[in-house]
């Protein structure tokens, strides 16, 4: 066999394995449509500079972490700006890298600030309702609150970054829990942990720099894993394999859609770890990403992806059996 020959075997194998350890099986589904994007790179309202995070809440609205703005944007779904609150500070209100956004039941908006080493929680138009630290947790709070999530009952779990954890916490504010240890390869260790989601009772976390998702039961024990060559870490651009995994939203279905940073796509999986679509490559074209960072999926199935490097948030038709 020729050295050419030889090669394109062996990168058959290669990508036949990732797609085995993503559990793709079977065909993929279509990708989704680019509707719209908007964000024009400024500080003018409605401006983007470095976007990050995203949450869109029941109503539409759609809330945007503008990490180099330290505020956080909102735009209804059509992307029409509604208005903007926070500058950078330390105090109450202002922001330190504002990383990543979540809603809960009651539609408090949940921020957790990557310099600030924080979160802060505010009602839909802006107002400051309290602030957790986490000073009562192991080490005496977060090094960088990088991502969160409310889970159905009230507890807010908070990705620890430099730490390489999580904390849980109780609903009154108070640390009830660490989840996941600092390390590589083996389950339950955490590599600069980046984003987290709340699906049918477990905790999904972006382990970003170990390349892969995990899925932690309430309790902090590892139900699933996938990324790179079965879970261990390994960065890749195969299918199923991620070069730093840093944003992670669930749909109505329990899929589990990932911002594939560096290889600037989305991947979307079943609850389970099998692919079930791709969509994005590199550019600045409509439906093109440079560095995708978060998405979310909104009331009527459609997703919303941050395009961090282009400054911009686009906007993609729901996959098959969303909320039409």
């Amino acid at each position: 066999m020729s050295s050419r020959a030889l090669t394109s075997a062996l990168t058959a194998f290669v990508v036949a394995m990732f797609a085995t350890a993503a559990g793709c099986s079977g065909e993929l589904l279509a990708a989704p449509k680019h509707l719209s994007h908007w964000g024009e790179t400024g500080s003018a309202p409605g401006g983007l500079h470095q976007p990050i995070g995203i949450a869109v809440a029941t109503d539409g609205t759609v809330f945007v972490a503008d990490a180099g703005n330290e505020r956080i944007a909102a735009f209804d779904s059509s992307g029409r700006f509604l208005h903007a609150f926070g500058s950078r500070g330390d105090g109450p209100g202002e922001f330190r890298r504002p990383m990543d956004i979540d809603i809960d039941a009651q539609g408090r908006l949940y921020v957790a600030e990557h310099g600030g080493d924080r979160v802060q929680v505010f009602s839909a138009r802006g107002e400051l309702l309290r602030s957790v630290a986490g000073e009562d947790a192991p080490g005496g709070g977060f090094d960088a609150a990088a991502g969160a999530v409310v889970s159905p009952s009230g507890e807010l779990f908070v990705a620890d970054f430099y730490n390489h954890r999580v904390l849980a916490f109780r609903a009154d504010g108070s640390f009830r829990s660490v989840i996941g240890t600092p390390g590589r390869v083996l389950p339950g260790r955490l590599h600069y942990p980046t984003d987290l989601e709340w699906s049918a009772g477990h905790l999904v976390v972006a382990d970003a720099y170990n390349n892969r998702i995990q899925i932690f039961s309430e309790n902090g024990d590892v139900v699933a894993r996938w990324g790179g060559l079965l879970g261990s870490g390994l960065a890749g651009d195969g299918l199923g394999s991620f070069r730093v995994a840093t944003g992670v939203a669930v749909d109505s279905l329990g899929r589990i859609y990932v911002a594939d940073f560096k290889n600037h796509r989305v991947q979307v999986f079943t609850g389970d770890g099998e692919l079930a679509a791709v969509f994005g490559t590199q550019g600045s074209a409509p439906g093109e990403f440079e560095r995708p960072t978060d998405l979310d999926i909104g009331p009527d199935g459609r997703i919303y992806v941050v395009d961090f490097g282009n400054d911009r948030v686009q906007v993609f038709t729901p996959l098959p059996g969303e909320v039409p």
